[in-house]
């Protein structure tokens, strides 16, 4: 039983890294492939794919990272870039510096959703932090589901 779990994790590990030796049915929620990109967030080799590929998980997964926000883990490396979408932009890529999980979390959500709890994309204080998931959290919770990315 200890190999089959291995196995199933490696397997998982390869989907969640390279999407394309899965293809799009792969058979794990969005719920799981959030998870699973915030495990290699957590990876030095994986991190910024890790990102990227949260982000290309659009609108849908917002509620996914919204329920696990509140990780206080720190990153192997406090980078993170993203490309700017706003209109009034005067930067093409927005660039910022997360120490921990919650931060990219934020900065990623920021980029979904338009929308902002607190300024944490560069770190922040432990109450800093505790605001803006309690922001994104009452968000999640007043705004209906398909107004999520557009209520900005």
């Amino acid at each position: 039983m200890e190999r089959s779990a291995i196995m199933f994790v490696c397997a998982f590990a390869l989907c969640v890294t390279s999407p394309p030796f899965c293809g799009a049915s792969q058979g794990l929620t969005t719920d799981q492939r959030v998870a699973a990109l915030i495990e290699q967030m957590l990876k030095a080799d994986t991190e910024q794919r890790a990102f990227s590929d949260l982000e290309s998980l659009g609108c849908a997964a917002v509620p996914a990272v919204i329920q696990r926000m509140d990780d206080r883990r720190s990153l192997p490396d406090s980078r993170i870039s993203l490309r700017n979408k706003s209109p009034q932009a005067f930067e093409g890529i927005r660039h910022y510096g997360p120490q921990q999980v919650v931060d990219a979390l934020a900065a990623i959500l920021n980029q979904l959703t338009g929308q902002d709890f607190g300024f944490i994309y560069n770190g922040g204080t432990n109450e800093e932090r505790t605001k803006a998931i309690q922001g994104w959290r009452k968000f999640l919770k007043t705004t209906p589901a398909r107004t999520l990315c557009k209520a900005g």
